[in-house]
C-alpha cells in the first residue's frame, strides 16, 4: 500500500520515457500491484497469531525487499537467456521496475515501516517515524483502496476500448467489478466511521479478492496495455 490503483497509475507513467518493448509496460503495471499480495500471507498468519503481529512479521517484508527484486530479475534474465527469449527479459525488467515504484510510493505515502533489506536483521526503514500517523488516517486510506480499484477497473476498460484485442470480452466483467468496488467503497466508508473492532477482518475479506482481481485483470489485459510502437 498505498492504493493498488495508485500504484498501477504510477507504473503506467513509465510509458512517457521508456521505449517500447514487448510486454514491458504490462509487466511494470503488474509489478506495481504485486507486492501487496503479501496480505494473503498476513491473512493466513492471522489464523495463528493476532492480525497486528501477522502484519508486523509478514506485511511490507519479503515482498518489499530489494533482495526479492534482485532474485526476480535474475530469474527472468537467466530464463530469457536460456530460452533465447527477449520478451522474458522484458517481463523481468518490467516486474522489477513496477515493484520498485511500489516500494518508493509506500516509503513516502504509507506512513509505516518497510523492510527494504529483509531478511537481514536490520531495523526497518520509516521516513515518518517522528510523526506517528493517526489511526483515522489509516482507516481512510484503507477505504480509498476501493475507490482506486474502481478507477483501475475503469482504466482497464478504456485501454480495451482504445486498443481492442481478443481478450476485450473482459470489459463486461471489468464493469461488474467496478460496480462491486463502488459498493465496497460506500460500505467501508460507513464502517470506518463506526470503527468496530472487526473492521480489518471485513476489510481483508473484501480487499484480497479485489487485489487478486486487479492482478488477474492486468494479466488478461496485457495485449490492451501494450504501447503500440510509432
Amino acid at each position: 500500500m498505498p492504493q493498488a490503483g495508485l500504484h498501477a497509475a504510477f507504473g503506467n507513467q513509465f510509458r512517457r520515457f521508456l521505449s517500447h518493448k514487448t510486454r514491458l509496460f504490462p509487466a511494470i503495471i503488474f509489478g506495481a500491484i504485486l507486492p501487496d499480495l503479501d496480505v494473503i500471507a498476513v491473512a493466513i498468519g492471522s489464523i495463528f497469531i493476532t492480525i497486528h503481529d501477522a502484519e508486523t512479521i509478514l506485511h511490507r517484508t519479503f515482498s518489499h525487499s530489494f533482495f526479492t527484486l534482485i532474485l526476480i530479475y535474475l530469474f527472468f534474465a537467466i530464463w530469457g537467456e536460456w530460452k533465447n527469449n527477449s520478451t522474458l527479459k522484458s517481463v523481468g525488467k518490467g516486474l522489477v521496475l513496477g515493484m520498485l515504484t511500489h516500494i518508493v510510493l509506500d516509503t513516502f505515502f504509507w506512513f509505516r515501516e518497510i523492510h527494504f533489506l529483509w531478511p537481514l536483521p536490520i531495523e526497518p526503514f520509516n521516513i515518518w517515524k517522528n510523526w506517528p500517523a493517526p489511526e483515522w488516517l489509516h482507516r481512510t486510506m484503507l477505504v480509498l483502496e476501493f475507490l482506486c480499484f474502481r478507477w483501475y477497473a475503469w482504466f482497464l476498460m478504456q485501454q480495451h476500448l482504445k486498443n481492442p484485442h481478443g481478450n476485450s470480452w473482459l470489459i463486461k466483467y471489468l464493469n461488474i467489478w467496478m460496480g462491486w468496488e463502488t459498493n465496497f467503497l460506500v460500505f467501508f466508508a460507513l464502517l470506518a466511521y463506526w470503527n468496530p473492532p472487526f473492521f480489518k477482518v471485513l476489510f481483508g475479506a473484501a480487499y484480497i479478492p479485489s487485489l487478486i482481481m486487479a492482478l488477474w485483470a492486468t494479466y488478461m489485459s496485457r495485449d490492451a496495455l501494450e504501447l503500440k510502437p510509432i
